[in-house]
């Protein structure tokens, strides 16, 4: 029975430390261009601002949308798992240490893959007679290993973020040299 629980608690803890960061949503605004009656290219995020005797030769193109993020899957799945402890008479609150140099969410990220670690290597001590267990646990431990690093990566914040934000200034630095090319 015992065994079993520690199972459970496990279970809870890594999905809630592995649901930091399951989700990457790539959302994109359109712009629409056209050649106005002086031969300039004219860019756009609104159709309804285009007159409307140019409407027939527009063009769309997708950029990246920096700003605007909807809910993301990764909350919800949170609040799954928060509800299901709830419904076992637990509690989980969103502890997190503030880590100097990382974004919040990179800081809950260590924070919860530490506890997590904390909790795998106590299983793995205190079931010395069952091997599975620790078996079990250790795999858990190296998947955490390996999976945290990847949420650092992916996280809000993260280097991946940083990315995204350099490639939309440079897609925007190349809209505007393609605007005042002749």
């Amino acid at each position: 029975m015992i065994v079993k629980r520690c199972c459970w608690v496990l279970f809870m803890c890594l999905c809630v430390v592995l649901g930091q960061g399951l989700s990457v949503e790539a959302w994109a605004t359109t712009i629409y261009s056209y050649i106005d009656d002086q031969g300039n290219l004219v860019y756009t995020d609104a159709l309804e601002t285009i007159p409307q005797k140019f409407r027939a030769k527009v063009k769309a193109h997708e950029q990246p949308d920096a700003v605007t993020k909807p809910p993301s899957t990764l909350q919800s799945m949170q609040d799954k798992v928060k509800a299901q402890a709830k419904n076992f008479g637990w509690e989980l609150s969103s502890v997190h240490i503030d880590v100097a140099g990382l974004a919040p969410e990179q800081s809950k990220i260590v924070t919860q893959a530490g506890i997590a670690a904390v909790v795998l290597l106590l299983i793995m001590f205190f079931s010395k007679n069952s091997p599975m267990v620790r078996l079990l646990a250790l795999g858990l431990l190296i998947v955490l290993g390996i999976g945290t690093p990847v949420l650092m990566y992916t996280s809000d914040g993260g280097p991946m973020d940083r990315m995204k934000e350099k490639a939309v200034a440079a897609g925007q630095t190349q809209q505007n040299r393609l605007q005042v090319s002749p």
